[in-house]
C-alpha cells in the first residue's frame, strides 16, 4: 500500500540496548556511609576530603592566573600555596579557552563553555571575586568531587563493578555529608563556631572565617547557610553528571 513504509526486523548482530543501571549500589554505598561514619577514624574522613579540598584551591588559584601548588600532611595538616597574580598567565588562558571554543564549533556545548571561560576568568581574575573563589575552592572541590562520586556510582565509573559503584556512593556521601554537618554546626552550635575558629591547619584562618571576615564582611553563619544550600546540591549534580555521561556514551 502506498505511503506505507515497512520497518526492517534489527538484525541479529546488533547490539542489544544497555539496560538501565541499578540504583541499589547508590543507596547501599549511602547507606554504609551512615552506618559507619561514626565508628571510622577522623582521620579517614580528613584524608578523604583534604585532597579535593586543596586541589580546588588550586585549580581556582591556576585558573586565575596565580600558580599554586596544594600540600597534605601526614600529621593532619593542609595548606596551599597561592602566587600572587600573572597578568600575562590570565590572558593566555583566556586566549587558549577562545581558540578551543573555535576548534569545537561544531559541537555548540561545549563550544559555548569554552567562550564563557574566555570571558569570565579575566573579568573575575582582575576583581575581588578571585579571592572570593579561592577562598571557597576548597569546599567546592569537595563537592565537586563527591558530585563525580555520585556519577560513579550510577555509571559504573571506569570498570562497571558492583563493588566500584558501592565505593563511589560511599565517598560522595561522606563528603557531602561532612560539608553538610560542618554548615549545620556553625549554623546552629556556638562550641562549633568556636572549635572551627581554632581549628585552622598551621595557625592559618579557615575557609569560611576567611570569606566571613576578610572578604565578604558578613556574620560566619550567613557563608554556612550559603554552603549548606551549596551542599544539597552534591547528589542531584552528580545524578545529572551521570545522565549526561549515559546520553553519551
Amino acid at each position: 500500500m502506498r505511503g506505507v513504509r515497512e520497518v526492517p526486523p534489527p538484525a541479529d548482530d546488533e547490539p542489544a540496548a544497555t539496560p538501565p543501571a541499578p540504583w541499589w549500589p547508590l543507596a547501599a554505598g549511602i547507606a554504609a556511609a551512615a552506618a559507619l561514619q561514626p565508628l571510622l577514624p577522623g582521620m579517614f574522613a580528613w584524608f578523604l576530603a583534604a585532597i579535593p579540598h586543596e586541589l580546588g584551591h588550586a585549580t581556582f588559584g591556576c585558573l586565575l592566573g596565580r600558580p599554586a601548588a596544594p600540600a597534605i600532611s601526614l600529621a593532619g595538616h593542609a595548606w596551599t600555596g597561592i602566587q600572587e597574580r600573572h597578568d600575562a598567565l590570565v590572558w593566555l588562558l583566556a586566549l587558549a579557552c577562545g581558540a578551543a571554543a573555535w576548534w569545537q564549533g561544531a559541537h555548540r556545548g561545549r563550544c559555548l563553555a569554552f567562550a564563557a571561560a574566555a570571558v569570565l576568568l579575566p573579568a573575575i581574575a582582575f576583581t575581588g571575586t578571585a579571592e572570593i573563589a579561592i577562598a571557597a575552592g576548597g569546599h567546592l572541590g569537595e563537592l565537586a568531587f563527591a558530585a563525580w562520586c555520585y556519577a560513579v556510582a550510577r555509571t559504573g565509573g571506569y570498570t562497571g563493578a558492583l563493588q566500584e559503584r558501592i565505593a563511589g556512593a560511599f565517598a560522595g556521601a561522606m563528603l557531602q555529608w561532612g560539608n553538610l554537618r560542618l554548615c549545620l554546626g556553625l549554623l546552629t552550635d556556638a562550641g562549633a563556631r568556636a572549635h572551627y575558629e581554632g581549628s585552622g591547619s598551621l595557625g592559618l584562618k579557615n575557609d569560611y572565617l576567611v570569606l566571613a571576615e576578610d572578604l565578604c564582611g558578613c556574620r560566619l553563619q550567613s557563608v554556612a547557610l550559603l554552603m549548606f544550600v551549596v551542599s544539597l546540591l552534591a547528589l542531584p549534580a552528580g545524578l545529572l553528571l551521570a545522565r549526561w555521561q549515559r546520553a553519551r556514551a
